[in-house]
């Protein structure tokens, strides 16, 4: 089961978007290399400028992840990050507080799923417990949907920011989701319990390993 991971944007050039990409591809190929890494993503934020890609992956515990972090993907993207970047990676340190993984059988390069959402959101201090048991509470909601295959609620710790990322086959899926009760319930809280509107971000999936 996943319990810790990373969301690590890349704000690339704008000339070296193709880099990037080629980067994270090379990225999906070490992943076997890291038996205790659960779940990578690698995923382009649509839309976005400059462009943004993303890295999200998850371990059972601190061993893995501290793994990863010292591992070749890590150094590889240290070692090339000035070159590509127009910042440096901003490597987000999360706890997993759910999650519902249903591989797809012969998903491919990209573990059947096509696009994704990253929704962050800022509880009020005095109620990020009430988020916290919500995301987790919404397990059963999302097993509804059989068009979310991977979906993982998210915490930074010490915060009071928490999060979703969740993967669908293709736009049809994710239009379900967005459409579904999951997505009701948190707007339909998001006075009460948020410091403001959810930030959410479309994304395509490049690379996965689950």
């Amino acid at each position: 089961m996943a319990n810790v991971g990373l969301l690590v944007p890349l704000v690339a050039k704008p000339e070296k978007k193709a880099a990037v990409a080629d980067f994270l591809h090379t990225g999906f190929s070490l992943v076997p290399e890291e038996p205790l890494t659960l779940h990578w993503f690698a995923v382009s934020y649509e839309g976005s400028e400059p462009p943004t890609y993303a890295i999200f992956d998850t371990f059972a515990a601190e061993e893995g992840r501290s793994a990863h972090l010292n591992g070749k993907i890590a150094a590889a993207l240290m070692q090339n990050a000035s070159e590509l970047l127009g910042v440096g990676p901003q490597i987000g340190q999360v706890d997993v507080l759910a999650s519902v993984v249903r591989p797809i059988k012969d998903g491919g390069k990209t573990a059947g799923v096509g696009v994704g959402l990253r929704v962050l959101i800022q509880a009020k201090p005095e109620k990020a417990s009430v988020v916290r048991d919500f995301l987790k509470s919404a397990v059963p909601l999302v097993e509804e949907e059989p068009e979310t295959p991977y979906w993982y609620a998210i915490e930074y710790p010490g915060t009071n920011t928490f999060g979703i990322v969740d993967f669908f086959p293709d736009d049809k899926g994710r239009s379900a989701h967005v459409a579904g009760k999951v997505a009701a319930a948190l707007f339909g809280s998001a006075d009460e319990m948020l410091t403001g509107a959810p930030e959410i971000v479309k994304f395509d999936v490049l690379a996965a390993k689950v």
